[in-house]
C-alpha cells in the first residue's frame, strides 16, 4: 500500500569493520555462502520536516529534510542482531507540470549491531524511489548491504547483498565463509565468547544456525557494484520527437528480475514502454520515444535504477 509522506524511510546498510578487529578487503570472486535473510525496521522517533517547493513554468520541484531514529533487527545465520541509528533524510523531486517519480537519500552516523555471537559496526545510507511528490511504497525499497569484519562470528568475515522492502526487508545475504562447516564453527566460537549465555542457550542458538545453514547455497562473493543495475542512455532527435536508447545490465540478486521502462509526459501520466523478466548479468536493449518534454524511468526489480529528463526542444 502506497503511503503519502514528506520523506522516504528506506535504508541501505553498509557494514564496516568492528572496533578492535583487523578488517579485510572485500573478497570479490572468492567462495561464499548465499543465505536467505528476513529482518525488521521500525521508526522509534521522527523530528519535524522542513520542505521547500519550487515551480517554474512546467517544471516543479520539492526538497524535504527530516531526522529519524530507527531500530533494526536483522537475523544472520539464525543469530538475531539488533541496532539503533539516527538518519538524516533528504528528498528531492522534479517533474513536468503535475508529477514525476522522485528519489530520496539519507545519511546516518555509525552504530553498533549487537548479537549473542558477535557484534559489528554499521553505517546507514537511504535510497528509494517515490511516486509523484508525496507518496512511496516501502515494499519497493532495496537495502544494499556491504560489510567487512567484526567480533565473534563476524571476525574477518565479509558480507554483501540486496534486501527488498524497508519495514520487512528480505533477500539473499552473501557471507565469505568458505563452507557451512566454517560458518557454523564461527557461530560456535562467537557464542562461546559470550559468558552471559547458558549452555542451553548456546545449544539452542547453534540449532538455529544449523537450520539457517541448511538453506545456504555455495556462491561467489559479489563485487561492490554487482548488486546495482547499470544503465546507459543516449538520445536522438527526429523532427519533433526524441528517442532515448537504453542498455540495462541486470544486477546480482533474484534469478528473474523485472525490468520496466516508463515515460512520463507533460500530463503527468506514466506509460510503460517495456517490461520483462531477466536474469542477473543479462543486458537488455530497448528504447523510449516521445515528444519532449518528458521523463524516462528505468526500474529493475521494482527499484528506480535511472531517470532521464528530456527537455523541450
Amino acid at each position: 500500500m502506497k503511503t503519502a509522506a514528506k520523506v522516504l524511510l528506506v535504508g541501505a546498510l553498509f557494514l564496516s569493520p568492528g572496533v578492535g578487529v583487523q578488517g579485510q578487503g572485500m573478497a570479490a570472486g572468492d567462495a561464499a555462502l548465499a543465505v536467505p535473510v528476513s529482518g525488521k525496521v521500525a521508526i522509534v522517533n521522527e523530528g519535524p520536516a522542513s520542505t521547500q517547493l519550487v515551480a517554474v513554468l512546467y517544471v516543479a520541484g520539492a526538497s524535504t529534510t527530516q531526522e529519524y531514529d530507527i531500530g533494526i533487527d536483522l537475523p544472520v545465520l539464525g543469530v538475531p542482531l539488533h541496532g539503533e541509528a539516527s538518519v538524516h533524510m533528504s528528498m528531492r523531486a522534479t517533474g513536468i507540470v503535475a508529477v514525476a517519480d522522485a528519489h530520496a537519500t539519507g545519511q546516518g552516523g555509525t552504530f553498533a549491531l549487537h548479537g549473542p555471537a558477535g557484534d559489528t559496526t554499521a553505517s546507514l545510507t537511504v535510497d528509494q524511489p517515490m511516486h509523484g511528490f508525496g507518496s512511496y511504497d516501502p515494499a519497493e525499497a532495496t537495502i544494499h548491504i556491504r560489510g567487512s569484519g567484526g567480533t565473534g562470528m563476524f571476525d574477518g568475515v565479509n558480507l554483501a547483498g540486496d534486501l527488498r522492502g524497508f519495514f520487512r526487508p528480505t533477500g539473499t545475504l552473501y557471507l565469505s565463509y568458505p563452507s557451512t562447516d566454517a560458518a557454523l564453527g564461527a557461530v560456535e566460537r562467537g557464542l562461546a565468547q559470550n559468558v552471559t549465555l547458558t549452555a542451553d542457550q548456546r545449544r539452542e542458538a547453534l540449532d538455529d544456525a544449523r537450520q539457517a545453514l541448511a538453506q545456504a547455497k555455495p556462491a561467489v562473493f559479489p563485487p561492490d557494484d554487482a548488486t546495482k543495475a547499470m544503465v546507459t542512455a543516449s538520445t536522438q532527435r527526429t523532427g519533433t520527437q526524441v528517442q532515448v536508447a537504453l542498455r540495462i545490465v541486470v544486477p546480482a540478486g533474484e534469478a528473474r528480475q523485472t525490468v520496466r521502462v516508463v515515460t512520463v509526459g507533460p500530463d503527468g501520466v506514466a506509460r510503460t514502454v517495456y517490461q520483462g523478466p531477466h536474469a542477473p548479468g543479462e543486458a537488455v536493449t530497448t528504447s523510449a520515444t516521445d515528444t519532449p518534454p518528458f521523463v524516462v524511468q528505468v526500474y529493475v526489480a521494482g527499484s528506480l535504477a535511472k531517470q532521464i529528463n528530456v527537455p523541450a526542444l
